[in-house]
């Protein structure tokens, strides 16, 4: 049962006889208890700060942000609490392990020697441990390239970094807890075969496509306009008559298509480079030959091949995937709600905004 009053968590500074009023100490305020194990309001306003780090929070809203976080926190209780029963670790060092192929990929783009980027992926990696074991800490110094880093995490999942590895660490936690405590039955080919048929609108096509890949051999411009001007060159050969896959066998940078003329085979747009992706959207004309254009990867000419419904043997995995995801989040949101039904919870926020 949630209870709603203040309470105020106090210290002894010291214990004569005869105690004076200033050896009381207002330490903090307690603002939820989830089975003896506190949740106090200098954390809260803390997450509050990251939060407002990267978004706009109008003042009449944060009660309702309080207390969200609030409500994050209980349940992040629960869950570690279970976590622990279970004896699953999920550390911080864990965490920061998963996020090394991310740093990896980050450092590659400003960085083309891999033993700095090793380099600053460890270096980084220790920082963070060190970081999040004590992150309310001001004195801790952040290194420069983790700063970068946790910039473009902010940026790129639109939530500041403390909570976005707080999620990971209790997403590590909900994937142990529905396999050893919940469980969750895959879904069968036929389940798959079933929604493919309710949802195969939904689904678009693939399309088939051949390109010519040169990638630039550095990051000025200069090596940039090279390797655009360089595939101009090759793309008015092919308008002029020239064999597109016998310039895409001799030019192309792709090793995983060049040998077969630059033949990708059939893809669904969703698999492929956004920047890809959008030009090969917009063609339509079996063997038309895109104008030069950059994606992740370099600088393409494309060939438009066909495009097609997507086939069931294409999606069967995603769709497996997905049906097996919804089903595990389902059955763990029953298991969260049971937990809370068992668990000793109480509020005492005193503005604090029920979810509705």
């Amino acid at each position: 049962m949630k209870k709603y009053r203040l309470f105020f968590l106090s210290v002894i500074l010291a214990m004569p006889a005869l105690v004076p009023l200033a050896a009381w100490e207002k330490f903090d305020r307690v603002l939820a208890v989830v089975n003896n194990r506190p949740i106090i309001e200098s954390e809260v306003n803390k997450r509050l700060e990251q939060h407002r780090s990267v978004r706009n929070i109008p003042k009449s809203k944060l009660a309702y942000e309080k207390s969200r976080i609030i409500d994050n926190l209980i349940e992040n209780e629960l869950i570690f609490e279970t976590a622990e029963k279970e004896s699953i670790e999920i550390g911080n060092r864990r965490v920061v392990n998963q996020l090394h192929d991310a740093m990896t990929m980050f450092f590659k783009k400003s960085e083309d020697d891999d033993k700095k980027v090793a380099e600053k992926v460890e270096r980084a990696s220790r920082n963070l441990e060190k970081l999040m074991a004590d992150r309310f800490n001001p004195d801790i110094k952040v290194d420069s390239d983790l700063k970068k880093f946790m910039a473009f995490v902010e940026k790129k999942e639109k939530i500041d970094f403390y909570s976005f590895f707080d999620q990971m660490k209790v997403g590590i936690a909900r994937q142990q807890i529905m396999s050893i405590t919940i469980g969750a039955n895959p879904p069968s080919s036929e389940d798959a075969r079933k929604w493919f048929n309710k949802n195969r609108e939904k689904l678009g096509y693939e399309v088939h496509v051949k390109h010519i890949l040169i990638i630039p051999r550095g990051k000025s411009l200069s090596d940039e306009k090279e390797a655009n001007d360089k595939l101009d060159a090759i793309r008015k050969r092919v308008v002029a008559g020239e064999s597109f896959e016998k310039l895409a066998a001799k030019y192309s940078q792709d090793p995983g298509s060049s040998q077969n003329g630059g033949d990708l085979g059939w893809q669904m747009l969703g698999q492929l480079d956004p920047y890809f992706a959008n030009n090969v959207f917009q063609m339509t004309k079996k063997g038309q030959i895109s104008k030069v254009f950059k994606s992740g990867f370099g600088y393409h000419i494309v060939k438009y091949i066909d495009r097609r419904a997507v086939t069931f043997e294409k999606v069967e995995q995603l769709i497996l995937w997905k049906l097996h995801s919804e089903n595990a989040a389902m059955q763990f949101e029953k298991w969260l709600d049971r937990r809370k039904n068992e668990a000793s919870i109480e509020i005492y926020m005193e503005d604090y905004v029920e979810k509705k």
